[in-house]
């Protein structure tokens, strides 16, 4: 019995200290995971700290990489990021048949082209180059709407999307563009004080009221390309717009000139 009893409590203090092992275990693994959730939340307050600020850095660093950096104006990129939607809802409204709304629907695409620029950097360099293209950039900002839209398309040349605008007036915005670049002498580094004319083309979006997707905005930047081509052969400082003669003729036929 006496050998009964004591193998009864050797037992009992095997099991005792197997349960207090295990009781053990358990606090340590409760600790763990007490410790692994704080760092899981430490981490999800950092994740959460770094969106926030990714959020607040994104529309900077989208509208770095829309902006020319010589100019800060909008760079073709932003162009084409945009034409679609500006391009469509100005369709939408023909599309409706809203006739009040139509008439003062355009995209107007006006490219602008700054005369002689090559003999500035021929004989002053390409540093004042760049500095004349900024004071250019600055008066035709002057010149902007709210509702407008300045990019640097590309060298020496600019495109302006002006929304909501209409043919009849167009062609006086586009006068102002001569004054505002003829006006007075651009004063640059060194003393240098520089005249400058510049040739501008236009044309309408869209092209044909009657035939509203005849065209696409491209291919009407193409035409303004084209009138402010026109423009420059004809004698420069001056502005040249391109619209259709007859509504029922194709594109290339149907062509008439504003100057």
């Amino acid at each position: 019995m006496l050998a009964m009893g004591i193998l009864v409590l050797v037992k009992q203090q095997l099991l005792d200290a197997e349960l207090i092992g295990l009781l053990r275990a358990s606090h340590q693994n409760l600790e763990e995971m007490s410790r692994l959730k704080e760092d899981l939340e430490h981490k999800e307050q950092l994740l959460t700290w770094h969106s926030k600020e990714l959020q607040k850095k994104n529309p900077k660093l989208q509208q770095l990489s829309f902006t020319d950096t010589l100019t800060g104006t909008w760079n073709r990129r932003y162009l084409e990021e945009t034409l679609a939607a500006d391009a469509s809802l100005v369709l939408r409204s023909y599309q409706r048949g809203d006739q009040s709304f139509r008439d003062r629907r355009f995209l107007m695409f006006i490219m602008v082209d700054i005369d002689f620029f090559k003999r500035v950097n021929d004989k002053h360099g390409h540093r004042v180059g760049d500095e004349l293209l900024q004071k250019i950039a600055e008066r035709l900002a002057k010149l902007m709407r709210k509702s407008d839209v300045l990019v640097r398309w590309g060298g020496e040349e600019f495109l302006i999307m002006s929304c909501s605008a209409d043919c009849a007036g167009i062609a006086v915005f586009c006068g102002r563009i001569l004054e505002a670049i003829a006006a007075e002498p651009f004063s640059l580094s060194n003393g240098i004080r520089l005249r400058k004319t510049c040739s501008v083309g236009w044309a309408p979006y869209p092209w044909c009221t009657e035939a509203f997707e005849a065209l696409c905005a491209e291919e009407v930047i193409e035409l303004a390309d084209a009138a402010l081509y026109r423009a420059k052969s004809s004698g420069k400082n001056r502005s040249v717009g391109f619209l259709p003669s007859d509504a029922t003729a194709s594109p290339e036929k149907s062509i008439c000139s504003i100057s």
